[in-house]
C-alpha cells in the first residue's frame, strides 16, 4: 500500500550511491548502475579514486544475477595504460563497446 501511494504521489526519493569500498582485488568485479566490469589487472589507487568518481564500485555480492551490460575484457587494461589527461576520451569508446551478459 505504501508503496503504491509513493508512486500515485510521486514522493519516491532516489537511492543514495553504495559506499565506497576497497580496492577491488584482482579476479573481482566493479560495476556502475548495470554496466559490470571484471578487475583483471591490480588498480592502482589514483585510478579507483578516478572509477570511483565515474560512479563505479565494487560488486556486493560474490555471484551477481542481475543482468546488464558487460565491458569488453580488455577494458581495465586499457583505462590503466591510458594517459590520464586523455582518459575521459578512452573510457567513452570503451563504453561504447558494451555488451549485454548472456
Amino acid at each position: 500500500m505504501k508503496d503504491w501511494l509513493r508512486t500515485a504521489l510521486s514522493i519516491r526519493q532516489p537511492r543514495r550511491p553504495a559506499p565506497v569500498g576497497p580496492l577491488p582485488a584482482v579476479g573481482s568485479g566493479i560495476l556502475r548502475g548495470s554496466l559490470k566490469m571484471a578487475v583483471t589487472h591490480p588498480i592502482a589507487d589514483e585510478l579507483w579514486d578516478w572509477l570511483v568518481l565515474s560512479g563505479w564500485r565494487n560488486l556486493p555480492v560474490e555471484t551477481d544475477r542481475r543482468r546488464g551490460m558487460r565491458l569488453p575484457e580488455g577494458a581495465l587494461k586499457t583505462l590503466i595504460d591510458a594517459d590520464p589527461q586523455e582518459r575521459n576520451q578512452v573510457y567513452e569508446r570503451i563504453l561504447e563497446q558494451a555488451l549485454p551478459e548472456e
